[in-house]
């Protein structure tokens, strides 16, 4: 007789590649896609579906309770009320001002750039945040204490708005604004620049569910599979897909940083 499933996962996904893809060419071949496509595998006693929804209401429903999992969640001091994470599953790195190319010798001359002088000295410069973002711990604070006058709730939305000169300016990973330029069909549209409060090490996203008994349990059974997984080469593969070609050396020099992160 086959035995009955009776636990279930509930994954969210949201717009955000290359990370999670939910549309084209490259639907769910992002990397957090092939993570989760790896964790529903060896999780084969639970079943599992995937929901797509806005990243705003992901949170609102793990704050409830609901037996949601989301494979790229920051662990921040906020969510740990009401969420729990796995150990590390990716990175995020590295972080930078990301200008339309245009406007590179506007930028370079208020170099060395500081996003406290951008949203202080400069408010004339236009830039948004994804709204309930963690995005790095120095950036997250300089945003709350001195929050930009719109925010945005999806990627595409906001490369767009960068690109179509409606902002001055983004607070980016390079990976993901790279995705984005050759998404918009305009490669090299964006340039990246270090900033004085980015992060050198990485930002690592996590698996986040529901910190309820349900979640503390799941969460138990992915740290098994990471632990066995996260140091083979295939498992590389997928942290390093999407990476521009100039990012790859600093991302190999600290994934051994990354294994060793809990």
């Amino acid at each position: 007789m086959t035995k009955q499933i009776t636990k279930q996962i509930t994954w969210t996904v949201f717009d955000a590649p290359p990370y999670t893809i939910v549309d084209g060419k490259n639907r769910d071949n992002g990397i957090s896609d092939r993570i989760r496509r790896l964790l529903t595998a060896r999780l084969s006693d639970y079943r599992h579906s995937t929901m797509t929804v806005p990243f705003p209401r992901i949170l609102t429903s793990l704050k409830s309770g609901a037996e949601w999992c989301f494979v790229g969640g920051v662990k921040a001091p906020d969510r740990e009320a009401f969420a729990v994470f796995s150990r590390p599953v990716a990175m995020f790195y590295p972080l930078r001002i990301v200008v339309r190319a245009p406007n590179r010798a506007r930028f370079e001359a208020l170099g060395p750039l500081s996003l406290r002088d951008l949203l202080t000295k400069h408010r004339d410069l236009r830039t948004s945040v994804l709204r309930y973002r963690a995005l790095a711990p120095a950036a997250d604070a300089l945003f709350q204490q001195y929050p930009p006058g719109q925010t945005y709730s999806e990627f595409g939305e906001a490369f767009r708005m960068l690109l179509n000169d409606r902002l001055d300016y983004l607070v980016e990973f390079s990976s993901i604004a790279a995705y984005h330029a050759r998404y918009l069909g305009a490669p090299g549209a964006f340039v990246g620049f270090p900033f004085a409060e980015e992060n050198r090490v990485p930002v690592f996203p996590r698996v986040m569910c529901a910190g309820t008994p349900w979640g503390r349990e799941v969460v138990a059974r992915i740290d098994a599979v990471l632990a066995a997984e996260r140091a083979s080469p295939a498992y590389r593969g997928i942290v390093e897909a999407w990476a521009a070609d100039e990012d790859l050396p600093r991302i190999r020099a600290v994934y051994d940083t990354f294994l060793a992160s809990d």
